[in-house]
């Protein structure tokens, strides 16, 4: 039967598909990255799920517990998966398909900041550790928020707390324009008069830049973003139900994730804090993605920019991208524990090792072993689990016949620099 004439060809070339088998009982998946000079690869991923609640010593001095492997496996994380409405919340965790991260992320998700011995304090310090990569401490404090007053907004004090949330809402940034924008959307989804349609559609044109670095953090003075909603003010209370005290408390938050021994006080510039994922297209992680213009589109589309740097697929703060670990590492929570039950004020635990390989066997020669970098590790404390993820990058120049994902004896940890260039290696960058 011949082709339909409206079947587009691909944009963009495939390699040969080999045959592909997975001999562990953790999900894992094969599929290809084209890079944007049309370089192909084999890109293998797995994600292996450990619980925190079943540890084992691990036969050391001093003795670190090691969690043991999760009795149900959570399977790879095919989207990108968020706090509340994509882009105008923290995300928890990235999709697993990431083609390629030169270093690796290291990530804690949903996480309580949780008062040392559960009393109520105003502020308080929280640190995480990991290995000699990671030492990171920071404190945060209780609710507070930027009051209207006579000469300006001024910040309250903080209220005492046991539990402060690790989420980027709560950390310097913001005020919400998307959420500005998406009640206005709302209001103009409605039945509206020609006059109201023109208030929202104005009040929209009127909304101030979003903050790069974080735009759904707080802090920043809300003063423009609340002048522009000020003509539909009536709207909102009407259609909404969101009187006008309702939208002071939406945009008027204040951080309370702080750097240490440094509380925030109305700077006008301070640092983003957190210890999950950043968006994709916040700053300065946007920039990673190279020039996505007509150009470009002309020229390049579907690939990458050639500018393109894979610095961009890691999504960890810049202070928590390390280099690819081999287990051992010791990880170290401090006063970090889930809602409504903390953990205590330290938990120590080591980063799980596994002998996992990816056997290259070519249609020709050697078998060949490529590495399984461990290019992901997300402790969800909410879960109460430690997710690692391993991706292994086969140049697609090689003729490969068959991919094997396996645990190898000791030894058999020959590599082949052809077979294994990273999209990142292969043209210098």
């Amino acid at each position: 039967m011949s082709r339909p004439d409206t079947l587009m060809p691909a944009p963009l070339e495939a390699a040969p598909v080999p045959q592909v088998a997975n001999h562990t009982s953790w999900p894992a998946q094969y599929f290809q990255h084209v890079d944007p000079f049309d370089e192909a690869y084999h890109v293998m991923v797995c994600r292996i799920t450990y619980s925190l609640a079943d540890l084992e010593a691990a036969g050391e001095t001093p003795p670190t517990p090691v969690p043991c492997p999760a009795h149900a496996q959570s399977p790879l994380c095919e989207s990108d998966r968020f706090r509340g409405a994509p882009n105008a919340s923290s995300v928890i965790e990235e999709s697993d398909y990431a083609p390629f991260k030169p270093r690796c992320d290291v990530l804690v998700v949903n996480a309580q900041a949780c008062s040392p011995e559960g009393r109520p304090r105003t502020r308080w310090q929280v640190g995480f550790g990991f290995g000699e990569a990671i030492h990171k401490v920071f404190q945060v404090c209780g609710p507070r928020r930027l009051k209207k007053g006579l000469t300006g907004w001024q910040l309250s004090a903080p209220a005492p707390a046991t539990e402060v949330p690790l989420v980027y809402e709560l950390a310097y940034g913001g005020p919400i324009v998307l959420r500005a924008q998406q009640l206005l959307e709302q209001l103009q989804a409605g039945a509206l008069t020609p006059d109201e349609a023109a208030q929202a559609a104005g009040a929209i044109e009127a909304l101030p830049e979003h903050d790069a670095h974080n735009p759904i953090g707080c802090g920043h003075s809300p003063e423009p973003l609340l002048h522009a909603l000020q003509p539909v003010r009536a709207l909102l209370a009407a259609r909404l139900g969101l009187d006008w005290p309702a939208v002071l408390e939406l945009f008027s938050g204040a951080p309370q994730i702080e750097a240490l021994d440094t509380p925030f006080t109305g700077q006008k510039a301070y640092p983003v804090i957190g210890l999950g994922p950043v968006g994709r297209w916040w700053a300065p992680r946007l920039a990673l993605a190279g020039t996505h213009d007509e150009a470009w589109k002309a020229t390049q589309w579907p690939r990458s920019p050639r500018d393109h740097d894979y610095r961009y697929w890691n999504c960890a703060p810049e202070d928590q991208q390390i280099d690819y670990p081999a287990g051992g590492e010791v990880i170290a929570l401090a006063n970090l524990g889930r809602a409504q039950g903390g953990t205590g004020p330290l938990r120590r635990f080591a980063l799980p090792r596994q002998d996992l390989q990816l056997l290259v066997r070519l249609e020709a020669g050697p078998m060949l072993f490529a590495p399984m970098h461990i290019d992901t590790v997300i402790i969800d404390l909410e879960a109460d689990t430690l997710t690692v993820v391993r991706r292994a990058t086969v140049s697609a120049r090689m003729p490969v016949r068959k991919l094997e994902l396996g645990t190898w004896p000791p030894g058999t940890q020959a590599t082949a620099t052809q077979a294994t260039a990273t999209p990142e290696s292969a043209h210098g960058r």
